[in-house]
């Protein structure tokens, strides 16, 4: 038969080994798999991501460079929070991604060029330029250079893009089914 001493110290080990210790670590380890399996599954709850307008040509939706699903780690441990953070200075697309934006992106003359060369790029021919430096557009320019005319033809100072939401982080009844298990499976364990 258990002692009052063999009782105090199963509680004291349920409080300091897996409450203060385990559950935390579960949680962090657990919560950013979850997250980065988002970009492989490519949905939220069930419901999958939206696709893009123009196709993708290198690269996967969303892991084309892979910064984004990387970005993804543990901030904060600890027993009384755990926060997994996505995004930094490097990756400030983190959030517009995951909660969807609209987002306003000045235009720029370095822009401008860069779309006129892409233009003519695409259409197969060189940029043309004449003694003043205006770039004019080639009788051959085809339909397969359309998707930079309209950043090189524009006159607006800002272009405002509709970043639709491709959630990856965020609270999830997926997730804390998976946190149940881990914590039954981790206190069987420990005790």
């Amino acid at each position: 038969m258990a002692t009052i001493n063999d009782i105090d110290r199963f509680f004291k080990r349920l409080e300091n080994d897996f409450a203060r210790k385990a559950v935390p670590r579960i949680i962090a380890e657990k919560a950013t798999e979850f997250y980065k399996q988002r970009f492989t599954t490519k949905e939220w709850e069930g419901v999958p991501w939206q696709q893009t307008k123009n196709p993708i040509n290198r690269g996967s939706l969303m892991t084309r460079s892979g910064k984004l699903v990387n970005s993804i780690k543990p901030s904060v441990v600890n027993p009384e929070r755990v926060r997994i953070s996505a995004g930094s200075t490097k990756v400030p697309y983190a959030k517009a991604h995951n909660e969807g934006e609209t987002i306003q992106i000045p235009v720029t003359e370095k822009m401008r060029k860069f779309a006129w060369a892409k233009y003519y790029e695409q259409a197969g021919r060189g940029v043309k330029t004449g003694k003043s430096g205006n770039v004019y557009q080639s009788i051959d320019a085809g339909k397969s250079a359309n998707p930079w005319k309209g950043l090189a033809l524009t006159k607006k100072k800002t272009l405002t893009v509709k970043m639709p939401k491709r959630q990856f982080m965020g609270h999830s009844p997926k997730l804390n089914a998976i946190l149940m298990d881990s914590f039954k499976k981790a206190f069987k364990s420990l005790f």
